[in-house]
């Protein structure tokens, strides 16, 4: 029998079913959460909080049951409720404890009509209309449910509940109740409602006796993504660790706890065709339904992911058209080692099949990223040649670099065209270690026929590119540019390079005249380069060789040649055009052009400051004597005397010298001793660490955040700053970045 005398329902009741959850030591109180619960209006029929596993749902309405006055009606779902008579007999015993409910409502239940729920509903409904108390009825667990028999009954009780009556839903399922939304009677709580905060974290972590510090809190919560189960779980796993700030950076999926939880919890309920699908998916980051249909080779992908989605399957949408897709993190690395410990080697095919697809769609990218998450080095290394050259160009350097220290030296070595275009890449950028690392990749490597580039041979392409470096010497420069015009004929691409090495080893060895020649033919063939790397350095050469002649006309026009393609190709940051902004202010300097030699002077040592000091030694031994010589002409001492002892610095480290230390020679003896000068604060007169802080003053940086960027003291960049301002005149920090986006310091 039921209270009160009313006959027994006709099913078993567990008690267990209408009892709210008792209250576990160790669990947080979910105060932002059950502030919002109680805060949700009275006009609200329905409250949906839907989450995956993990996420405390329960934990959060007991919480919130045992804090609100109000009466809570409790019902924890199961499968067998999916029978709507048995679920409206739940509902009504729930119900029932707080106050009794019209017989009506179990006479109802007892009859034999199919739709005897629904009567047994609608006495439920009146009875409540008779109640002078507020109450709560809480459906906890409804994704069990997989009859629409049993869910239409949720959708009438919902949509006839009395005023001061809510029903709360607790699931895994993301459900439907359209009339309900389009009548602004529902409000939901989702994953981000229920995630931990960083304080929520901080309180688990602490109970579980684990360190509790800003900077593991943050990292666990990122990494957690505020999964609360996944914090319980993480603070046992990194309470003894000697540095939790790194142990907690260090979880992954594949923790043996959070393993065992989702096996328990997800996989176990799984069929083998989803569970599949999981796998194989997880290892993509990304997923959409074409991509994953291509990977599977199978179709009907985006429905399965649109279902995992609802259900809650730790799949989280990434667009308002349910078309891209990822999985929780640790979800996702979970489903991984998973997939590893199962089918080792199909983790390789699905990326190589993923960077198939990614390469058809043309987005190259993630079409590498997959071919060396796939361990596909040779098809890797092919689009990464193809396609570097453009990310540097947009400023994706360090995407470029990341892809060259996934492949290693021996992948390079594996295809040595990539490793030429690598060389040249780091070294246009001012790299000069990586590129050398890249061209003694190249040496190793063998490779048959012209390379992709149009170089002739892989051994030409070494010699071109040998010989625009430098780095053994003005002497061998002079060697490897001769052959290299040898082995690349006068219609190959790179002809105008290697001839362009040719003229300025020449220039640089004394031999003016033949420099000229070279040259010339250089400009004239590789203006149409893409990019005119070559044109730009031969015209820069050709105007510095005027210059030493008195030829100032002839300076001007090919200083003004070669900015001009510097701007125009938009290589400003490129390292040869160095040669040209320096040229240019030679020339200006000359003509009393204060301004204009002070802003290509100021771009030059700007752009010094992003390359290492001996990128590539002739050409730092050379721009440190024409800066001299501009600063010399502007009657810039301190900066002139500057820049003659960082061309003495670059030469002691060069082998063969050829004529550098004749020119920087006749730089120094223009020197007049300094006792006949008032020092004068100079602009021009920066070192090298006072450009490395001048160039982090335009952002929002404080001194120690600089100081940190740049591993200095704070005392350190404050003492800089000083010296800035006062070589430049300014009285503060705005005034001083203001000055030298003028002076060409730094870039406006």
């Amino acid at each position: 029998m039921v209270p009160n005398g009313r006959a027994e329902p006709p099913f078993a009741v567990v008690e267990a079913k209408i009892q709210r959850p008792v209250h576990r030591e160790g669990l947080i109180a979910r105060t932002r959460l059950l502030e919002a619960l109680a805060a949700t209006p009275e006009r609200i029929s329905l409250i949906l909080v839907t989450a995956p596993a993990g996420y405390g749902k329960t934990t959060a309405l007991s919480q919130w049951a045992t804090a609100d006055p109000r009466e809570f009606a409790w019902v924890t779902v199961d499968e067998a409720d999916g029978d709507p008579v048995r679920l409206a007999g739940h509902v009504a015993l729930a119900l029932h404890r707080i106050q009794p409910l019209d017989p009506a409502v179990f006479r109802a239940l007892e009859a034999g009509d199919r739709s005897r729920h629904l009567t047994a509903l609608s006495h439920l409904l009146t009875s409540l209309r008779t109640w002078n108390r507020r109450g709560v009825v809480v459906l906890d667990d409804v994704h069990e449910l997989r009859t629409v028999g049993a869910m239409n009954f949720i959708r009438a009780l919902a949509a006839g509940l009395p005023a001061g009556f809510q029903l709360t839903v607790g699931s895994r399922l993301t459900l439907g109740f359209g009339r309900l939304r389009s009548e602004d009677r529902i409000v939901e709580f989702g994953v981000e409602s229920l995630a931990f905060t960083k304080e929520e974290a901080r309180a688990i972590l602490a109970h579980a006796g684990a360190d509790s510090s800003d900077d593991t809190v943050r990292t666990l919560v990122q990494r957690t993504e505020g999964w609360p189960a996944g914090v319980y779980l993480a603070a046992r796993a990194i309470r003894t660790a000697s540095d939790p700030a790194v142990a907690a950076r260090r979880l992954t999926g594949d923790d043996p706890y959070i393993v065992d939880y989702f096996r328990d919890e997800f996989l176990v309920r799984e069929s083998p065709e989803i569970v599949r699908f999981l796998l194989r998916t997880a290892v993509l980051g990304q997923m959409s339904g074409a991509l994953c249909d291509h990977v599977l080779g199978q179709s009907g992908s985006a429905g399965r992911l649109a279902e995992a989605a609802r259900r809650n399957l730790f799949v989280v949408p990434l667009d308002r058209r349910g078309e891209w897709y990822r999985y929780h993190c640790l979800v996702a690395e979970m489903l991984v080692s998973e997939l590893r410990r199962r089918e080792p080697a199909e983790e390789s095919q699905v990326h190589r099949r993923a960077a198939d697809w990614y390469e058809q769609q043309g987005q190259i990218e993630k079409a590498i990223e997959h071919r060396l998450a796939g361990a596909d080095t040779g098809a890797a290394a092919g689009l990464i040649n193809r396609h570097a050259p453009q990310f540097v160009a947009a400023g994706r350097l360090q995407t470029v670099r990341r892809w060259l220290d996934a492949l290693g030296e021996d992948g390079l070595v594996s295809y040595p065209p990539l490793a030429i275009t690598a060389a040249w890449t780091l070294a246009l950028i001012g790299d000069m270690p990586g590129s050398q690392r890249c061209l003694h990749a190249a040496e190793r490597g063998s490779f048959d026929g012209p390379l992709p580039d149009g170089s002739s041979s892989l051994v030409s392409a070494v010699t071109v590119l040998r010989a625009s470096l430098g780095a053994l010497g003005v002497d061998r420069m002079l060697l490897d540019a001769r052959a290299a015009t040898e082995y690349e004929p006068p219609g190959s691409p790179w002809f105008p390079s290697a001839m362009a090495a040719l003229g300025i080893a020449h220039a640089l060895s004394g031999a003016a005249d033949m420099a000229v020649k070279e040259l010339g033919l250089a400009a004239r063939l590789g203006a149409e380069g893409r990019p005119p790397t070559a044109a730009v350095g031969a015209l820069a050469e050709l105007s510095l060789i005027a210059a030493d002649r008195d030829d100032w006309s002839d300076a001007e026009d090919k200083a003004g040649q070669a900015v001009d393609l510097i701007e125009t190709a938009g290589i400003e940051e490129h390292l040869f055009s160095v040669l040209g902004y320096v040229a240019a202010a030679r020339v200006a300097a000359h003509q009393g052009n204060q301004v204009a030699a002070q802003r290509h002077a100021g771009t030059v040592l700007r752009m010094n400051t992003t390359f290492s000091p001996a990128v590539i030694p002739w050409l730092s031994v050379q721009v440190a004597i024409a800066l001299a010589e501009t600063f010399l002409e502007l009657g810039d001492f301190a900066a002139a005397r500057l820049q003659a002892e960082e061309a003495g610095r670059q030469l002691d480290g060069l082998l063969t010298e050829g004529a550098l230390r004749q020119q920087l020679s006749r730089v120094l003896a223009r020197f007049v001793t300094e006792d006949e000068h008032v020092p004068v604060p100079s602009a021009m007169a920066l070192t090298r660490a006072e450009m490395r802080v001048l160039q982090l003053l335009p952002t929002h940086l404080s001194l120690g955040q600089i100081g940190e960027e740049l591993f200095l003291s704070r005392n350190t960049v404050k003492a800089h700053l000083v010296s800035i301002r006062r070589k430049l005149q300014c009285a503060s920090r705005n005034e001083v970045v203001a000055r030298c986006r003028d002076l060409g310091l730094l870039r406006t």
